[in-house]
Formats: C-alpha cells, structure tokens, sequence
C-alpha cells in the first residue's frame, strides 16, 4: 500500500510540476515535458518589411504640356547646388569693371555735358584702357575683340579730349579753311559723332564676354 502511495505521488506530483515523470508499470523515467505550454502565438506575430516610399516636394516648374519633371538646371531648387556655375575669369572681371567707364563716356556726348566734363571721363577711360592692355598684352586675351576695341575707342576719345583742348588754344590764330579745319566745331561735332557709334559697339562687344 506504501509503495503504491509513494508511486502515486511521484506520478502526479510530476505530471503537474513539469519537471519529469516515472513510468507505474516500470519505474523508468519518462523523457519529455508533460506539461501545459502557454500559447504564445497571439502574442507573436511574424515580422513583414513594409515597404517605404520617398517623400518629394512638388515642383511647380513642371512641363505639364509633355509631363516630364524639369531637369536640375531649370529647377530653381538646384541652382548652384547640383549644378556648378564655373568660375568668372579674371578679363571677364576686368571688363565688368570697363563697361561702367565707357557707359560714362556716352552719358557725356549724348547729354552734351561740357569739355571738362567729356575729357574727365574720356581720360578716366583711357588710363583704364592702359592698365587692362598692359595686363593682357602679352595674353591670349589680346586676340579678343573686345580687348581690340575697348584700346582703339580709348585711343579716339583721348584724341578727341586734345584736339578740343588745342582748338581753344589755336582756334583763334588758324582759319578753319587750312590747317585749322579740326578745331571747327563741326568738325569736332562729327568726330563726337563716330566717337558714339564706336564707344556703343565696344559696350555690346564687352557684355558679350564670358
């Protein structure tokens, strides 16, 4: 009764426990977990990579006529961020510095402002010139016709700023019809005159460097 009792216990104490079991018949352990599991499975759940799409700002630049998206160039967006403006050279800045000088000459002749102020500028203008020929002479530049025509303009203004300045000097003594003609103020007036056709031809030759 005893042994039976004993056997009893060991069964069901195992049996609840978990821990392990004997067989009644033979005594033997028995192998494996004889315990309740807990489910786990509404716990659990299998993991799924959910695909993720990128995040775009709308581009009001759009060529809705084709559909297609504007390349980077035209976006405003990407404007010296993608894509790289090279480097302004150092004639082109040199010229930037020109045009204004020049652009002064032909404020003078067309407002028809006074001899010293025509001859203040035009000399502004040619000591300019001789620091940029200086600079370039020696320079592939020089083949430019930019770099051509901004010395010859300079060159005319200057000799257009001494043949005033001799008129007022000579005028008086030579007669207009021999050696005297080009202190005639006409004649001044005409030469001012291709004096401004060549200095507006410089300008647009100057602006059009890169």
């Amino acid at each position: 009764m005893k042994k039976f009792l004993f056997t009893f216990l060991i069964i069901f104490l195992g049996a609840n426990a978990g821990f392990c079991a004997y067989d009644p018949a033979t005594g033997e352990e028995i192998k494996g977990y004889k315990g309740d599991l807990p489910d786990v499975t509404q716990r659990f759940q299998k993991f799924l990579p959910k695909a993720s799409r990128p995040q775009f700002q709308s581009v009001d630049a759009y060529n809705t006529t084709k559909g297609f998206k504007p390349v980077p160039r035209d976006n405003p967006t990407y404007v010296n961020v993608i894509v790289k403006k090279e480097k302004i050279s150092d004639f082109a800045n040199d010229v930037n510095e020109l045009i204004p000088i020049v652009e002064n000459v032909i404020s003078a002749i067309e407002n028809k402002e006074s001899e010293q102020l025509f001859a203040a500028r035009a000399n502004y203008l040619y000591d300019n010139m001789e620091v940029f020929r200086k600079k370039y002479e020696n320079k592939p530049e020089k083949y430019y016709p930019a770099y051509n025509a901004v010395i010859a303009v300079s060159n005319r203004a200057k000799s257009i700023v001494s043949i005033r300045n001799e008129a007022l000097v000579y005028s008086s003594y030579l007669p207009y019809q021999s050696d005297g003609y080009m202190y005639n103020p006409a004649y001044v007036n005409e030469q001012l005159g291709y004096l401004l056709n060549e200095l507006n031809h410089t300008v647009k030759l100057l602006k059009e460097v890169e």
